[in-house]
Formats: C-alpha cells, structure tokens, sequence
C-alpha cells in the first residue's frame, strides 16, 4: 500500500518537473481561420470532422485555411467461423484534405482502421459502428489541426 502511494507521488512530482504538457494543449495557444468547403464521403465521418473543425471558424487571423474534404470508409470481413458466418470486421476510414492557404495548396491523407467484433444484435452493431466512426472522425480532425499549426 505504502510503495504504490509512493509511486504515485514521486511519479507525479517526475511529471511536473519535467515539463510535460499534453500534445493537444498547444492548440489553445494558435490562433487559425477555418473556412469548410466541400465535403464528400461517409456523412457520419464527415458531420465528426465538421463539428470537431467548427471551433476554429470564424476566428479573426491571419491563419486563414480553406478545406475540402475527400472521405472515405470500408468495412470487410476478417475471420469467419466454420459455418461462414463472419466473427469479425476490419473497419477502415481514410480521409483527403485539400487545404488551400493564401495561394498555396497542400493536401493531407489520413487513415485510421479497427477490428470490430460481430455482434448479435444489428441494432447494438449498427451504433457501435457509428461510434467507430465518429472516433475515427475526431482523430483525424485532431491530425489535420496538427499540421495546420505546423504549416504556419
């Protein structure tokens, strides 16, 4: 009991003296425009990264980027059981980012996949599935804000 409580307060005491912050703190700290175009694709991947990039329009700077999106998912079986029914899917979503900033253009391509268990009820799959989805969408907004800040 002792060495676990003080495991965590040494840990802790480690982790503020070292500087550590979270990766996606920094993003508080620019400032970035962006303007959403076009989207094409998957609409639940696509209504994620539309409200997950929504914080960062109508922001007064000169970081000003304007963005069409390409996505798109698959879903295909992984294993089957021994009467063919399928046991399991590999779910993937690979998205394109046509970024236009001033007069330069640049384009991002991101990717996520997943296993996704069969489940019994269609229904309970279905949500599951779409919460994939919305997942996979926000990881991949967090990815594009990433670069954006890169490009500066």
């Amino acid at each position: 009991m002792y060495k676990n409580l003080i495991l965590i307060i040494f840990s802790t005491i480690l982790l503020n003296n070292c500087g550590y912050s979270p990766i996606y703190s920094k993003n508080l700290d620019k400032k970035i425009n962006i303007k959403l175009i076009n989207f094409e694709g998957d609409r639940e991947i696509n209504n994620s990264i539309k409200y997950n990039l929504k914080r960062y329009s109508k922001q007064s700077n000169d970081l000003n980027f304007s963005i069409t999106t390409n996505s798109k998912y698959s879903k295909s079986s992984e294993t089957k059981n021994l009467a063919g029914d399928t046991v399991s899917y590999n779910v993937s979503a690979s998205v394109t980012f046509t970024v236009l900033y001033g007069e330069n253009t640049k384009i991002f391509k991101f990717g996520e996949k997943s296993t996704l268990q069969n489940i019994a009820s269609q229904m309970d799959e279905d949500i599951y599935e779409t919460n994939i989805k919305k997942n996979f969408g926000e990881l991949i907004s967090n990815k594009l804000i990433m670069q954006l800040i890169k490009m500066k």
